[in-house]
């Protein structure tokens, strides 16, 4: 009897040991969560920082912060990586919804755990507008049943949607490009498709699917895309597109670069774009019939129009593109081979004869050849012409070319061509000639 009472004696007191241990834990917590909101009232005198109003805090936040690039949903990343610094930082960057509004979802496909982390990013943007990047691999875009049921869930907030193809060079053995993203996208505004090198593709139908499923679309650029000799295209794909206003074939190009990019104006065959008011193709390898057709069906009021040549059109040709332009005010010509310069020259003829009555800026590029071999005479006519015989007159003239030429541009610009060029510019024509930071006229 002896021992049960001792044991329960010591049973008592542990019982009652233990209570006293977490009495103390609760009054040690209790002085350390005091200890912790009286530091953070210290740094509110003391900080700077948490001295500032929300919203000037908020903008220190959007301003530090990288570009939409970088923000993917990783720990050491911004915007995630403000969340571990402070509380105070976490609780500013959880009360900006604009520092969630762009999210990278990189090396699809991914596991459910990842997309549900993406799904809580979004959430904190508090149904403002979503940029959204995918990054597909082999060339390819097909979303894992995650990523698209991820996509499905927030469409009715997608305004910028970004779609990315990463090839490398063992990627020859998926020979087949694909991009599979179902729609629909009701808010889509801005869609950009584009690989990190050259990619040719077979199936037009998924280009059209892409616009099929955002009605709302106004911006959309396909960069580093082309089709094979086997793109196919029924009627029954044609499509007709009200909203969109700016489409590009290829992103800007340098003249370190290779122009083209691989790109293509195949879509062009396609659909009727009646809305379209900025146009870029890098590399208009469509026939004249076909380019002229869709002008023709889609009369678009088209106010900016840049194409690089590969190849020679026939000056009745361009004369026929040019006057179903009547409301274009900005043309930008690049010949991107090396060939006699003067063809260019041909196609500004064109450009005249009542055509592009509202045009207010004309730029030529020269790519690859040298600029001796221009008849500069004949283009100060041209100019003079354009500017007394149109409705509007030219108000600005570009011929660009490299760098590398200048010297030789110097020497066979004769002193005849920069009076005419130079009593142009006195009449109020702003012209430049001669590489981007030299302009040989003034």
């Amino acid at each position: 009897m002896s021992n049960v009472s001792t044991v329960n004696k010591l049973l008592e007191q542990i019982q009652a040991l233990s209570v006293a241990i977490e009495e103390q834990k609760r009054v040690l917590f209790d002085l350390e969560q005091r200890r912790s909101n009286a530091r953070m009232t210290l740094n509110s005198y003391l900080d700077p920082m948490a001295r500032l109003p929300l919203e000037i805090q908020s903008q220190i936040f959007l301003d530090v912060e990288p570009g939409t690039a970088s923000k993917v949903p990783h720990p050491l990343a911004a915007p995630m990586v403000f969340l571990t610094i402070s509380r105070l930082w976490h609780a500013i960057a959880l009360a900006i919804p604009r520092l969630w509004t762009a999210l990278k979802i990189e090396a699809l496909p991914r596991r459910a755990g990842y997309i549900e982390l993406c799904n809580l990013w979004i959430q904190r943007t508090q149904s403002l507008p979503l940029l959204l990047s995918l990054e597909g691999a082999r060339g390819s875009l097909l979303l894992d049943p995650n990523t698209q049921d991820l996509v499905t869930r927030h469409r009715d907030g997608l305004e910028s949607l970004n779609l990315g193809l990463s090839v490398t060079r063992w990627d020859n053995l998926y020979p087949e490009r694909r991009i599979l993203v179902r729609g629909p996208f009701p808010a889509l505004r801005t869609l950009r498709v584009h690989a990190n090198e050259g990619i040719s593709f077979s199936k037009v139908d998924e280009w059209l699917d892409l616009l099929i499923a955002a009605p709302a679309l106004t911006t959309c650029t396909f960069d580093n895309m082309s089709f094979n000799g086997m793109t196919r295209c029924t009627p029954a794909h044609r499509l007709v597109h009200p909203a969109l206003r700016y489409l590009c074939f290829g992103e800007a190009y340098t003249f370190s670069s290779r122009l083209t990019h691989g790109n293509t104006a195949t879509l062009l065959k396609y659909v009727t774009l009646p809305a379209l008011q900025t146009l870029r193709i890098t590399n208009l390898d469509i026939k004249e019939s076909e380019f002229i057709s869709f002008l023709a069906r889609s009369s678009p009021p088209l106010r900016s129009l840049s194409l690089v040549f590969n190849q020679r059109w026939p000056p009745q040709f361009m004369s026929a593109i040019f006057k179903s332009m009547p409301t274009l005010t900005r043309l930008e010509l690049v010949r991107a081979s090396w060939s006699d310069p003067n063809f260019m020259l041909t196609l500004l003829t064109a450009a005249q004869d009542g055509a592009l009555p509202l045009l207010h800026t004309l730029r030529v590029v020269m790519h690859a050849v040298r600029p001796y071999k221009i008849d500069y005479l004949r283009l100060s006519s041209i100019l003079r012409t354009r500017r007394t015989t149109q409705q509007t007159p030219l108000a600005v003239f570009q011929l660009c070319f490299p760098s590398k030429d200048v010297e030789i541009a110097k020497e066979s610009l004769n002193e005849e061509a920069l009076a005419a060029f130079r009593q142009l510019a006195q009449d109020g024509l702003d012209i430049h000639i001669g590489p981007k930071e030299q302009n040989l006229v003034l």
